[in-house]
């Protein structure tokens, strides 16, 4: 009798950038690694080597394409670059920090829920492209080990979807670790999340 494997997706954030560093809202503005990020992405690589990942995507914008290309030269892998895997565009938001948003943005509620901006991509919207670019991973790489680098805002919708957490909530977990590791395994129709934001590669 053949045993089914089950398919896993390790899903992982980017390396850090100088925005993350001063904590403003990058969005899906194009801002690459900086020298803390490419050590962060070289320690990820190290860590991954011996893993049975078989498929490499990535974000297209700079911040993990660079991340997913130091990756994929220590697992001999091509990242495959798909704009579903993108940040939200956050609009009028991008480049503020919290403290800039809280005062030219009263309105918001942060951080209990997704914010909808004028200018910027809606949630449903978001929502949409992520859980879509999983469902062709989860169709094409089926009883495969793929990993996705990312970005915080498209895991964090995407765990909380697996989670089954209701549209909109700012669910209660931390992906606030650069070049975090989460994982993704679906067996029998079922998605389980076994691992969240693990940044041991880092000290973290």
């Amino acid at each position: 009798m053949e045993i089914k494997r089950p398919t896993t997706i390790i899903l992982i954030r980017h390396g850090q950038t100088d925005w993350n560093l001063q904590k403003r809202w990058q969005g899906d503005t194009d801002i690459p690694l900086n020298a803390t990020g490419k050590a962060q992405a070289r320690a990820l690589a190290a860590r991954l080597v011996s893993w049975p990942i078989e498929n490499l995507y990535s974000s297209d914008l700079e911040r993990a394409a660079e991340t997913a290309a130091t990756l994929g030269d220590s697992l001999d892998l091509t990242p495959i670059f798909d704009a579903g895997w993108r940040e939200r565009d956050l609009g009028e938001l991008e480049g503020l920090t919290r403290e800039e948003i809280a005062e030219k943005f009263p309105h918001l509620t942060l951080p209990r829920q997704f914010v909808e901006t004028r200018d910027g991509e809606t949630y449903t919207v978001f929502k949409k492209r992520i859980v879509d670019a999983f469902g062709r991973i989860m169709d094409k790489h089926t009883g495969q080990t793929t990993a996705v680098v990312s970005h915080s805002a498209s895991l964090r919708v995407l765990i909380s979807h697996v989670l089954e957490i209701p549209d909109r909530i700012y669910a209660p977990f931390s992906l606030g670790g650069n070049t975090g590791l989460s994982r993704v395994v679906i067996e029998d129709g079922r998605a389980q999340l076994t691992l969240l934001n693990d940044t041991s590669h880092i000290g973290g």
